[in-house]
């Protein structure tokens, strides 16, 4: 698939059938397999909630968010290997390029193509929604903030995937076909001014939903915008904004007893999970979310899982043994579903108040405020089983901080991957255990087709 190439009609998976008992509840639908033209679409308010309920199902249902966000940078940094071959080492060996048609380098490819599509279906939301004589106000809002929200959520991945990259605003295919890159800082920006407009119209809590985390509030994009502070360095506003989280009476921390259910749906920590793609008794009905039971053929590194010290309980609770074509092999076992004898419901979560936790302790450490940021820590070390931590040393604070992430976040959405590239750490860090390791291997290269495709689309320099 090639970037931008669609026609000026709804595409496949946009819209959707169900009944709505009011205009901010949005239902949980497979996708479907028809398509309408867009003024049909948005003629009503109940096939307009449909329309963003589609495209939300059709993007977390991509492969992307399904399973390659997880596992191509759990790969490329040091989280993860292929136990069944080849198809990956690319990728595990960071030795990727654009002109390469290997199964890792094709992936690579998808990621692009998933996320551009899902940009296109909010896009296309977004302009339908703009443009219908029959949507009251209200509706057009709250639609409008759910896919800005969405667009900004594709985006933070795009970004971090490949960094310089077209910013897409509209689905106009003689206005984007030939777009040449913007810069990361741009597209921040428009990922900002997305998440802040979301913030300010999202539902303030779940109860549309019935409590159900599946729906965008104001809280999901406030996780997204404390993320992305983080990662542009602008600290005070991270702690802002991680700080509205950690306040509010909506989100707490599991308890240590119940660390072995992190994942499982509608849980207290979950700040945004995507809908019900998972099935309580035949395990996952999409391709799996991130790295779980149904994926035996992927094991944790040496590197990684030798970093759990002896008390840390998310070794004996996120780590399965499991013997693969008689090696044995042990797999991030966050989502459990899919196992033998398991029942349980369980959900994508995309955002949850640990992270949040973790963003401020950073912040407050970059603003020069260790004892405020090591407390922050060590909520999220202490529910591990872990002492807390009682440095006072700026810099010892951020090494632990540092493996805090690691250990908390590993094989959730690339979070690995991107700390060490945001943090200046991926040479000393990666480089000190893969010999095949290059410094421009902290983004991947754009996909050749699409810049075969389009001419003003240049391909990442140190790729040239």
């Amino acid at each position: 698939m090639t970037m931008f190439k669609y026609s000026k009609r709804i595409i496949a998976g946009l819209l959707v059938a169900g009944s709505l008992s009011a205009c901010e509840k949005l239902i949980e639908i497979d996708p479907p397999v028809t398509e309408m033209s867009t003024p049909l679409v948005f003629g009503s308010q109940k096939l307009a909630l449909s329309a963003l309920s589609g495209a939300m199902s059709s993007t977390a249902n991509s492969q992307a968010f399904g399973i390659n966000l997880t596992l191509l940078t759990g790969m490329a940094a040091d989280e993860i290997t292929y136990a069944a071959g080849a198809n990956f080492d690319e990728v595990s060996l960071n030795t990727y390029m654009p002109l390469s048609t290997t199964s890792g380098v094709n992936t690579i490819n998808s990621m692009w193509s998933d996320l551009y599509s899902g940009i296109y279906r909010f896009n296309a939301v977004i302009e339908g929604v703009q443009a219908s004589t029959v949507l009251s106000d209200s509706v057009k809002t709250q639609i409008t903030g759910n896919a800005r929200f969405m667009r900004g959520l594709c985006y933070f991945y795009l970004t971090n995937l490949f960094k310089d990259v077209p910013l897409v605003l509209e689905t106009d295919v003689t206005k984007t076909a030939l777009l040449p890159k913007d810069s990361a800082a741009r597209v921040y920006r428009q990922i900002v001014a997305d998440l802040v407009a979301a913030r300010d119209v999202l539902p303030a809590d779940f109860t549309s939903q019935s409590g159900s985390r599946t729906v965008a509030t104001k809280w999901a994009a406030s996780a997204l915008l404390a993320r992305v502070y983080l990662y542009t360095e602008q600290w005070a506003l991270a702690e802002q904004e991680a700080t509205k989280l950690i306040d509010n009476s909506l989100f707490t921390i599991r308890p240590r007893t119940a660390i072995q259910d992190i994942m499982v749906r509608n849980n207290s920590e979950a700040i945004f999970q995507f809908g019900s793609y998972l099935n309580a008794t035949s395990g996952y009905t999409n391709l799996g979310v991130t790295l779980g039971a149904s994926y035996t053929q992927y094991s944790m590194t040496p590197s990684l899982r030798n970093s759990f010290v002896a008390a840390d309980i998310r070794r004996t609770n996120w780590v399965r043994e499991f013997t693969y074509l008689g090696v044995l092999t042990y797999q991030p076992y966050k989502y459990r579903n899919g196992a033998a004898n398991t029942v349980r419901l369980e959900a994508p979560t995309v955002f949850r108040l640990a992270e949040q936790y973790l963003i401020r302790a950073e912040a407050r450490l970059r603003l020069q405020r260790p004892i405020d940021g090591r407390e922050d820590m060590n909520v999220v070390r202490q529910r591990a089983g872990l002492d807390a931590s009682t440095s006072t040393d700026p810099a010892v604070l951020t090494l632990e901080l540092e493996e805090e992430r690691r250990h908390e976040l590993f094989c959730e959405y690339g979070h690995r991957m991107f700390d060490l590239r945001r943090t200046g750490r991926s040479n000393a860090v990666i480089g000190a255990i893969k010999p095949t390791w290059t410094p421009k291997a902290v983004y991947f290269p754009v996909p050749q087709s699409s810049i075969n495709a389009n001419p003003n689309l240049e391909q990442n320099p140190d790729y040239l």
